[in-house]
């Protein structure tokens, strides 16, 4: 088995109780794993006739309660009864590693530090030194999966290595660094495309799936692409053919912002607060939205972004390997940087052309946490990085271009 984790993973200490900005016990769904639930049907008392009556036992699922969905064992100091009442030993597994979080993959774990965690997220934000991503094997493996692409998957992590050195390379322009990864997306998935129409699509293929090696020479231009698009010059090239004439980076992205109002909120002061964001961006003009995107660049640095752009890419470039779209994935990880930006920038002009860190994360993490805690959300926002308008490649290079403009 090989583990994947970013440097700083280990390190996380949970604060709890009032010192957090936002209790990770509220909002989404908390389910009690089948292990601990053996452990919970033993428990006696007071607490054991209210586990018995606010778990649902054949499920798993805690029955929140309130406006914001508090999970039934969150108090009002922000603690867990049952860590007081019974110790962290009787914590689902959920809760005992929130929010550290695992991906599986066939023989793989890749694992990383949620920033739908406020605490998680400002230290990431504050961090100045580049992320290094650490790997660990031992000797355990999983069983065969014969559904699992471990050609592409294989393929994918080379890809993402060479994704996240283009996402720290500090001797270029973070919009620049998103240009060229979408450009790298682009021309790989077109990649993994000829490789897939060699396999076979036929009734059979479909019950037992068979996954075919990359050629030689396929392996060959997914290098060859890695390495032209690390070089700086690519962008120049690039550039040459992206036409921002009559497109407004404030309209494009208020578009982008509209987009997360058809999703489910998950805090009920979501949508009004984007609503608010929107109505106010309307209202702004062009000249004035251009000089203060300006001015706004003195208030964050690149590293900021590029630590966002590079947990992004970190999280769902592999994701790719269960339907091939690795273009849509990187589209995710750029909307999500430009999004929470942009976030900052409407703050930053709200409280009088001030930003603190606190308000940085606060809004990182709330946009994250209501994307990415909701399965039905995070599959919008994958089929909206495939099909809508709004995230056209050619729209979010245009949307690049004018934000690099903005600050040159």
């Amino acid at each position: 088995m090989r583990y994947y984790y970013p440097d700083y993973f280990d390190r996380f200490t949970c604060v709890g109780g009032m010192e957090c900005p936002d209790s990770c016990c509220h909002i989404w769904q908390i389910t009690v794993d089948k292990k601990t639930l053996k452990k919970y049907k033993k428990v006696g008392g007071v607490l054991g006739q209210r586990m018995r009556e606010k778990i649902d036992f054949r499920t798993g699922n805690i029955k929140p309660h309130g406006e914001e969905n508090r999970c039934e064992f969150l108090n009002n100091d922000n603690l867990c009864d049952i860590v007081l009442g019974l110790g962290e030993d009787y914590l689902c597994h959920t809760c005992h590693t929130h929010p550290r979080h695992e991906e599986v993959y066939y023989n793989v774990r890749e694992r990383s530090l949620a920033i739908t965690c406020p605490i998680a997220c400002k230290e990431l934000l504050m961090r100045e030194k580049p992320v290094v991503i650490k790997i660990e094997e031992d000797n355990k493996k999983d069983r065969h999966d014969r559904y699992f692409d471990a050609p592409l998957f294989g393929q994918l992590e080379n890809v993402r290595d060479g994704m996240l050195k283009l996402a720290q390379k500090r001797d270029t322009g973070i919009f620049e660094r998103m240009s060229l990864l979408l450009g790298m997306a682009h021309d790989i998935e077109r990649r993994i495309r000829k490789r897939q129409s060699r396999n076979k699509n036929g009734l059979i293929n479909k019950i037992f799936p068979s996954f075919q090696e990359f050629t030689p020479g396929e392996v060959d231009e997914i290098k060859k692409i890695i390495s032209s698009y690390s070089d700086v010059s690519a962008y120049n090239s690039m550039a040459k053919h992206i036409i921002t004439e009559g497109i407004s980076a404030k309209q494009a992205i208020t578009d982008m912002l509209f987009t997360l109002c058809t999703m489910e909120p998950l805090k009920n002061t979501w949508i009004p607060y984007i609503q608010s964001v929107i109505n106010i961006r309307i209202q702004m003009g062009e000249e004035e939205y251009i000089k203060c995107q300006k001015e706004f660049k003195e208030e964050i640095t690149e590293i900021q972004l590029e630590q966002l752009l590079f947990y992004f890419v970190y999280l769902y470039c592999c994701s790719a390997t269960y339907d091939r779209m690795l273009l849509a994935k990187i589209k995710m990880a750029v909307a999500n940087t430009i999004i929470i930006r942009e976030l900052w920038f409407m703050k930053w002009l709200e409280d009088d052309k001030m930003l603190t860190e606190d308000a940085q994360a606060e809004l990182a993490h709330w946009f994250v946490r209501e994307v990415e805690n909701s399965d039905e959300n995070i599959e919008q926002w994958d089929s909206l990085m495939q099909r809508n308008q709004r995230f056209s490649l050619e729209m979010m290079l245009d949307i690049l271009m004018l934000l690099k403009g903005n600050e040159d």
